[in-house]
């Protein structure tokens, strides 16, 4: 997870230190971490091009760590507008892909091929068909926010019938689903029967690959109406299923019910400010071995190995 951020575990070590003793040099941070010294200068340098650092307005030269809460969000947020700039490179690389392709039409053959579906009737038929063969699993791309109530009506149908056979369905939509409650009602729906539901905050034109071995994408990704074109064989379906896998990893789950109560949020608030339990019991008047049990249920809820990783974990789900 934090390499996906440039960071690597001695970055995380070195941080760590710094915000949990200020006054620390070069010297004493290594002997801590058992590394050496030029291995934190060189963790200095990365986490000040990060921005998790900065250089002290009391003592020029050297370096204090910026508050975990603040520092992070902000790298998440860089992060976050390089993601979507990147995920409307590869939107804008596979509506070119499409476009190319509806020039061919040719009738798929054993060697697979394009075939062109005119209107939303034949491109219906054709998913019930790619429903009632898949095998082994179903990749969707759900762009263009909330869904029709026929679409979501044809969804559960289709993907039930799969999931009935033990068929993986994995789907992706946009985060604006989150507040559209039809859709939300279908993706937990689909996650409650097994499936699998994340969301991102773009995505390329509507997408279904079936067992890595045929795919449903638009004939005009401006106006899917127009039809599909339905593609087989592995030299087409390779890049689809590839492009769907990258961006897979980088979409987030989608949660249900409230992410953390008031009381949670607070004590994870104070422990990515970088204070003790002990600190922030006080401050919420509760014993410190209450705020370590739930500092350890909201770690285990994130699936975090270190109170770092779960600041950075929460902040991305936007739980502080």
């Amino acid at each position: 997870m934090f390499a996906t951020l440039g960071l690597e575990t001695t970055d995380e070590a070195v941080y760590r230190e710094m915000v949990e003793s200020p006054a620390l040099g070069v010297e004493e941070i290594a002997a801590r971490l058992a590394t050496s010294s030029d291995r934190v200068r060189a963790c200095l340098d990365k986490l000040f091009e990060l921005r998790l650092i900065q250089e002290s307005f009391e003592a020029p030269g050297r370096f204090v760590a910026v508050e975990p809460a603040v520092g992070l969000q902000q790298l998440l947020a860089r992060q976050h507008d390089e993601l979507i700039e990147r995920q409307r490179q590869i939107a804008a690389s596979h509506a070119s892909f499409v476009r190319m392709l509806a020039h061919t039409g040719t009738r798929p053959s054993d060697g697979g091929g394009v075939e062109r579906l005119e209107g939303m009737d034949a491109v219906q038929r054709r998913l019930q068909e790619l429903a009632r063969e898949a095998v082994r699993e179903v990749l969707t791309f759900m762009p263009g926010g909330p869904q029709s109530a026929a679409a979501l009506r044809a969804a559960r149908l289709n993907d039930g019938h799969a999931m009935d056979r033990g068929v993986t369905i994995r789907t992706i939509g946009l985060d604006g689903i989150r507040e559209d409650a039809a859709t939300l009602d279908y993706a937990r729906w689909l996650t409650d029967q097994g499936g699998e539901f994340r969301t991102a905050a773009s995505l390329p034109p509507r997408m279904v690959v079936v067992d890595g071995a045929s795919a449903l994408i638009p004939i005009d990704p401006d106006d899917t109406r127009k039809g599909a074109l339905y593609l087989s064989g592995p030299a087409l379906l390779a890049p689809l299923t590839a492009l769907f896998d990258q961006t897979w990893e980088r979409s987030a789950p989608l949660g249900s019910g409230p992410a953390l109560s008031g009381h949670e949020r607070a004590l994870l608030s104070y422990i990515a400010q970088g204070h003790t339990d002990e600190f922030a019991a006080r401050q919420l008047h509760i014993s410190p071995r209450t705020a370590r049990r739930t500092m350890a249920s909201i770690m285990d809820r994130l699936g975090a190995r270190s109170r770092f990783e779960a600041g950075l974990k929460a902040a991305q789900l936007s739980w502080l």
